[in-house]
């Protein structure tokens, strides 16, 4: 029964894919093989603690990226042409985030100022009734949709930028090399949620599908804000690692 503590119940993600990532990450693993026969549906939702409707969820998601292959009367077989071993995934460093820029390949949807809400109001240490300005965009890897970002910058910082320089270069790295703005240090809280209608269309995923939802804000040297971005990644091509140490 070790395999069903990969399942947690009242998780935002569903069960369905908190299986399918585990028989994926078993797969992949070699603990069971390419041509291997899984164990059956009732055997899997045992294991598991799940129903076989969900069972029949997750294997169906398998198949569709073909990692396993259906025998009508016979089973489920682990593929013999497995994709690639992990999609990129990253963790989120500043140092990473630029290079995460450079990596990828961004599409401006839009920039312009506006009004804050009280969180990114107080993130940015903003005065009553002042704008800022907002930056929504979409982040691909491979050719494939990865995360919805929007920026928010203090007005006087984001409109000194360039909208073509956006599509071309990483935020922070357009601070720092044409604005002299550097980035020092930042506080982030990640949670778990799952895609809007609006934020699945964009990202190529169904409503309702698990995500990761990162609040970052940025200070330079002398602790002041520079930026507070709002990001949502795919669920599949975003990991978090801490390294600790005594």
């Amino acid at each position: 029964m070790k395999s069903a503590k990969a399942i947690q119940r009242g998780s935002v993600i569903p069960l369905y894919y908190q299986l399918e990532t585990s028989l994926k990450k078993r797969i992949m693993s070699g603990e069971f093989r390419p041509n291997q026969l899984l164990p059956g549906e009732t055997a899997l939702a045992e294991e598991y603690g799940v129903s076989r409707i969900t069972v029949r969820q997750a294997l169906s998601s398998l198949v569709d990226n073909g990692i396993v292959v259906r025998m009508r009367g016979k089973g489920t077989f682990v593929s013999d042409k497995l994709p690639p071993v992990e999609s990129p995934k990253f963790s989120g460093s500043l140092e990473e985030l630029v290079a995460l820029g450079v990596r990828t390949k961004v599409k401006l949807l839009s920039m312009e100022p506006a009004e804050p809400n009280i969180l990114v109001k107080n993130a940015l240490q903003l005065a009553d009734g002042e704008l800022l300005y907002r930056i929504e965009k979409v982040r691909s890897v491979e050719g494939a949709p990865f995360s919805y970002v929007v920026n928010y910058l203090p007005r006087h910082i984001g409109k000194k930028l360039n909208r073509g320089d956006l599509s071309q270069k990483p935020l922070l790295t357009i601070l720092k090399d044409d604005l002299g703005i550097e980035a020092k240090t930042a506080t982030q809280t990640i949670e778990a949620t799952s895609a809007t209608p609006e934020v699945a269309g964009l990202l190529s995923i169904n409503v309702g599908d698990p995500m990761l939802k990162v609040e970052r804000t940025v200070y330079d040297k002398d602790k002041a804000v520079i930026e507070h971005v709002t990001v949502l990644y795919r669920a599949d091509k975003y990991s978090f690692n801490v390294e600790l140490g005594w």
